[in-house]
């Protein structure tokens, strides 16, 4: 059978097309109406030559270069009578194994001399999901047609004027899969493909490189590759491409690496040997209706850094509220939601209700809730997102020196300021973190206070536009965004609090606690207070 080898990269496929051509009878003598009966009929099923590229491909297999098809004894054939425009009842099976076979089987219908049979092998032909493998294109993909001419209608029995040349109704691609220079594979589950007419899901066994694909035949249609690598997206995208029916295509896809749909801000050192990236944002729960008594929701980043939701006027059981941003330390791992004591809008002042027998070490308040929703704006939580430790704010805040922190108006071993950000004519006051190795100049902000001091309030300003271009050198910002006590809101604007992983008692919890006179990254409060959460995510 001949290959054809492709490679998908800035180029586009090249079209092939296979052009068959016959005489149709023509019968010109009036003749009565064919009568329903039953016939035997017997045809010899061939695969056809390796220039046509067509054949049965119930067993298919690789030979080198070559993809073989083979019929399997038992197979069978459907019979359509194109003339008459109707199906015979009945089929043809095959009668031994291999690539020429014997058909042979009773059919009922109308049948005379000249008419044109359809001769139809079909799978449940599904291909919109697939595994990769030729197996279950063999099972699940094959069809191929053959179309003869009834030479003779005689004594109970039909005879064809040719052997039955079998030609496949789909094309078959072995996809490999490259990164955008072609200088390494990737290993992908799934791979869709999108084209006109449908959408085709791969999904291996395990990640491969790899894959089988069976697509039915298309002209110049504009085709979509999206690969999942581990927690990565790859895509690519190519114009006016072609695959012909009958054909075997070996094509190489160079994909290129996607920006994650969330951001991602730093690196920042949390010990002498992990590094770890901020969200874009504090974490919201968005609940899905203002009736559902916040039972069901969604978890996502906020849009912004500065940005946090709850006002010091929050009226009663949040029951007028939309989304929240200060929790208790529910950090239980437990299964939720069932247990409503610890629901993210949990309320209750009683400190055991959060994170029940937990009254030491580290938990991950982002796993601890992994039961609900999580929006895509977080990688829907699969992507390591977790809870900084009560000695890794310590750390960040505390200890950073050298190239784990930064240089901030020619003074090196800064890692933090205490700031005022204008968005868009709304002070919002908070600390800004610097990455590791960063190098900040004073142009960069309106005013440098006094970095690494606790009393500063809030003396360094930026603009937004200032502010814009200071995360996108890896800069973070934690908003003074309150607390909560019950169902009361205090100290927004002027007051921050972020819960940590780490329990202190069974009453407290660590948390990074700041005013406009304060710092202190090693507190510990009441778990059922709501505070801010900020999740990390480690730097490998």
């Amino acid at each position: 059978m001949k290959k054809n080898v492709l490679i998908l990269s800035a180029l586009c496929f090249a079209a092939m097309t296979l052009v068959f051509s016959g005489c149709k009878k023509e019968n010109n003598d009036p003749q009565e109406p064919a009568q329903v009966q039953t016939y035997k009929m017997s045809i010899q099923a061939s695969k056809g030559t390796d220039s046509q590229a067509n054949g049965p491909r119930r067993v298919l297999s690789l030979d080198g270069n070559t993809l073989n098809a083979t019929w399997k004894a038992g197979e069978q054939v459907t019979v359509y009578n194109e003339t008459q425009s109707a199906d015979l009842t009945g089929h043809l099976e095959a009668q031994t194994s291999g690539a020429n076979v014997q058909l042979e089987g009773t059919l009922s219908g109308a049948v005379s001399v000249g008419d044109e049979l359809l001769l139809k092998y079909q799978t449940p032909n599904n291909y919109a999901t697939q595994d990769g493998t030729l197996e279950y294109i063999s099972a699940n993909c094959d069809y191929a047609t053959a179309t003869v001419t009834v030479a003779t209608v005689e004594g109970g029995a039909i005879t064809a004027d040719a052997d039955a040349v079998f030609a496949n109704q789909q094309a078959i691609v072995k996809f490999t899969l490259k990164n955008e220079d072609g200088s390494a594979t990737i290993e992908a589950k799934p791979l869709v493909i999108e084209v006109a007419g449908g959408t085709y899901t791969v999904t291996p066994a395990s990640a491969t490189s790899e894959m089988y694909v069976a697509l039915p035949g298309f002209t110049s249609q504009n085709i979509t590759f999206t690969a999942t690598v581990g927690s990565d997206t790859y895509k690519k995208e190519v114009a006016s491409v072609s695959l012909t029916n009958g054909e075997f295509y070996q094509i190489t896809v160079e994909m290129t690496k996607q920006a994650p749909a969330y951001k991602e801000y730093g690196p920042f050192s949390v010990s002498s040997t992990q590094k770890v990236n901020f969200s874009q944002g504090n974490l919201q729960f968005t609940r899905t209706s203002t009736s559902d008594a916040w039972s069901t929701g969604t978890f996502s980043f906020m849009d912004n850094q500065y940005d946090y939701i709850e006002t010091s006027n929050v009226s009663g059981n949040y029951a007028n509220e939309t989304a929240i941003g200060l929790f208790g330390w529910a950090t239980s791992n437990i299964n939720e939601p069932a247990n409503t004591n610890y629901l993210p809008t949990n309320t209750n002042a009683t400190n055991a209700s959060y994170g029940s027998g937990i009254t030491s070490g580290n938990v991950n308040w982002a796993t601890a809730h992994a039961n609900y929703d999580w929006g895509a704006n977080t990688g829907d939580l699969g992507t390591g997102w977790r809870t900084l430790t009560k000695d890794e704010w310590t750390y960040l805040f505390n200890t950073r020196t050298g190239d784990k922190a930064a240089t901030v108006d020619g003074t090196a071993g800064r890692t933090y300021t205490k700031a005022t950000i204008n968005t868009d004519g709304t002070a919002v006051k908070g600390i800004i973190l610097f990455p590791d190795g960063g190098t900040f100049a004073a142009s960069e902000f309106s005013a440098v206070g006094s970095p690494n001091t606790a009393n500063a309030d809030y003396t360094t300003t930026c603009t937004t536009a200032q502010w814009n271009a200071l995360q996108t050198k890896g800069c973070v910002f934690l908003p003074a965004a309150g607390y909560r006590n019950g169902t009361s809101v205090s100290n927004v604007g002027s007051n921050g609090r972020y819960w940590s992983s780490t329990s202190y008692n069974g009453a407290d919890a660590y948390r990074v606690y700041f005013i406009g006179g304060e710092v202190d990254p090693a507190g510990h409060n009441y778990r059922s207070l709501g505070f801010s959460v900020r999740l990390v995510k480690n730097v490998e």
